[in-house]
Parts: C-alpha cells; sequence; structure tokens
C-alpha cells in the first residue's frame, strides 16, 4: 500500500503540473518572433491533447483543428504518432476501461486496445517503436511503475525491472529504448517516486545501462526529469526540469539550460522527425490563457510563436509532429 500511495503522488504531481499550466498567466521575458506562411513548418500535422475537452486533435499548418476521439479522463493521455503516421497511440478510458489505444491518424476511427487493462491505475507515457512493430510503454503491473513493451494486450513484457520506479520511456533505434528511473537517488534516500537518472535498455531487456544521473552533475536545485524528446539524430535528449526545458548529449555531457525563463513554463519539448536544430513545447503568453506552440534552436535562442489561439478552450498538450510529412523549420 506505501508503494502504491508513493506511485500516486508522482501521478498527482504531474497532474498538478497540468493543472498549474490551465491557469497560468506569466510574462513572457524574451521576444518571440511570429511565423510567416510561407515558413516549411507550416504544411506540418500534429496530434496533441486538449485538457478542456480531454479530447485528442491534429493541427494542420499551425492552424486548423480536427477532433479525432474524446475520452472519459485524460491527465496523461499522450497521443503520439506511429513510424508511418498511419496511426496515434494513447493512453485514456473509454467506456470505463483506462488502457492503451491506437487509432486511424486521419479521423479516429478503428479504435484498437492494445494492453490488458489489468495494472492500468499508473499507465502512461508511452512511444513507439521506430520499427512501428512495438509500443512501449509505463505500466503499473507489480506495485510500481515499470517499462513494458507491447505487442497486443497478452504479449507484454517488462524491460525495466526494478523494484523502484522507471517512466518516460523513448525508443532510439530498433532496438534500444532509453527511460527515466528513481533506482540511484532512492540508494541515497530520496523519495521512490524522485527520478533523476536516465538508463537505456534493449527491447529484449538486455544491456542495461546508466546514461547519466542529474543530481551528480549540476549545483541546482534539482527536480525530476520529465516530458523527454530525443533529435532525429539521436545526439541531443531534451527534458522538462524546474518548469526549463534543459539538453544533454547522450553521453552524459554538455547539461544546459535552455530557456532560464523563472517564472515562465516551458512544457512537453518534442522534435520534427527531420530536423535537428528546433526544440518545440508549449507554453503561454501574458494575454490568452491558451497553451501555444512554440519553438527555440539547439542552443536555446531565436524564439518563435507557432500558433496563436487566444481562448481558455484550447490547451495543447503533447504536441507531436506526424513523422510523414515535411516539417522542418
Amino acid at each position: 500500500m506505501k508503494r502504491l500511495i508513493q506511485l500516486s503522488l508522482i501521478w498527482i504531481s504531474i497532474i498538478s503540473l497540468i493543472s498549474c499550466v490551465n491557469n497560468k498567466e506569466q510574462e513572457i521575458q524574451t521576444s518571440i518572433e511570429p511565423t510567416n506562411s510561407s515558413d516549411s513548418l507550416n504544411k506540418s500535422v500534429i496530434a496533441y491533447f486538449n485538457q478542456p475537452d480531454k479530447s485528442i486533435y491534429i493541427l494542420t499548418d499551425f492552424k486548423y483543428k480536427k477532433k479525432l476521439i474524446t475520452v472519459e479522463d485524460g491527465n496523461i493521455t499522450w497521443p503520439i504518432y506511429s513510424p508511418d503516421g498511419n496511426r496515434i497511440a494513447f493512453t485514456g478510458t473509454i467506456k470505463g476501461v483506462h488502457a492503451t489505444y491506437t487509432i486511424n491518424a486521419e479521423n479516429g476511427k478503428d479504435l484498437k486496445i492494445i494492453t490488458s487493462p489489468k495494472g492500468a491505475l499508473h499507465e502512461g507515457v508511452l512511444d513507439w517503436h521506430t520499427d512501428g512493430s512495438l509500443i512501449c510503454v509505463t505500466k503499473n503491473l507489480d506495485g510500481n511503475a515499470e517499462i513494458y513493451t507491447v505487442i497486443d494486450s497478452t504479449n507484454m513484457k517488462n524491460i525495466s525491472n526494478h523494484k523502484h520506479w522507471d517512466f518516460f520511456p523513448l525508443s532510439h533505434s530498433d532496438t534500444i529504448i532509453s527511460f527515466w528511473t528513481s533506482r540511484d537517488d532512492s540508494l541515497k534516500g530520496s523519495k521512490q517516486y524522485d527520478y533523476q537518472s536516465v538508463y537505456t535498455v534493449n527491447t529484449d531487456g538486455s544491456n542495461l545501462t546508466k546514461k547519466f544521473q542529474i543530481s551528480e552533475m549540476t549545483n541546482e536545485s534539482v527536480g525530476n526529469g520529465i516530458f523527454p524528446a530525443i533529435s532525429p539524430d539521436g545526439k541531443t535528449y531534451v527534458f522538462m526540469m524546474n518548469l526549463d526545458l534543459y539538453s544533454i548529449n547522450m553521453d552524459g555531457s554538455n547539461l544546459k539550460n535552455l530557456t532560464q525563463s523563472k517564472d515562465i513554463g516551458e512544457y512537453f519539448p518534442f522534435f520534427s522527425t527531420i530536423n535537428n536544430k528546433r526544440i518545440f513545447y508549449s507554453s503561454h503568453d501574458t494575454i490568452s490563457p491558451s497553451l501555444n506552440i512554440y519553438s527555440i534552436d539547439i542552443e536555446g535562442n531565436n524564439k518563435k510563436q507557432h500558433t496563436f489561439f487566444e481562448d481558455e478552450k484550447s490547451i495543447i498538450l503533447y504536441p507531436k509532429f506526424k513523422p510523414t510529412l515535411p516539417n522542418n523549420g
């Protein structure tokens, strides 16, 4: 029971972050360069979760929204395209069943359940395997969150397998998945749900390798590393910590705070599938209650705003580019 309560606390912290995103109105301190209609990014398609109506949308040209499906809850829905762009996977509750599902990426139809409802209390945050054959998902089947590879509800494999919990899987190649874990900091007396180390593991569970531990690399007050993204060339790992965006090389070198915005939250970093030079994310401005899409270059400079929604019903969470369309900027 204690372990379950600890797991619940980390989910509550993420849900609280989302609540903070919905209510926060802060001033952006840096100048923003709007994108123009000739920008090739405006030919892109993005899937995202809109928290006010608990629905997954696709966004075309950073302007045109189309609703695909509505879920009964949606705190960690995390929609993400399959590598071929034909389907979107997400976690959520449909007709009372909380699990991981896929839908047709164009119309939201052909709903398929991927994971067993068992252990779904803390299910969420997933990624497709790069060849499209597996989905890696965070799931609680034994009292703590673990990383599983999933083919269908009867074929799941625990590949992280540790008494402390593991979260935020990312697929790097046909054989390698990275994830955040609390196992190292917990050994030093930290709470079980503190996650400050990144490991990689093969999709069969072999070759577990520690890549870096944030709490050993900086004198700053270290929070939990969450919402990671990896550049298309596999070299730059970006994540959110203390409401800022950080980058680090996958060999553990060159940790950098990219935003240093103090009062402004930058959330849910993501890359286009063919561009290593810009990092996209969601954030607020001072005028509207919406959560819009912005980007910066790989050094944290040249900030651009890409969407300009101004209503309280547009809260863009967990955005991801469709991989098969040109979206480099």
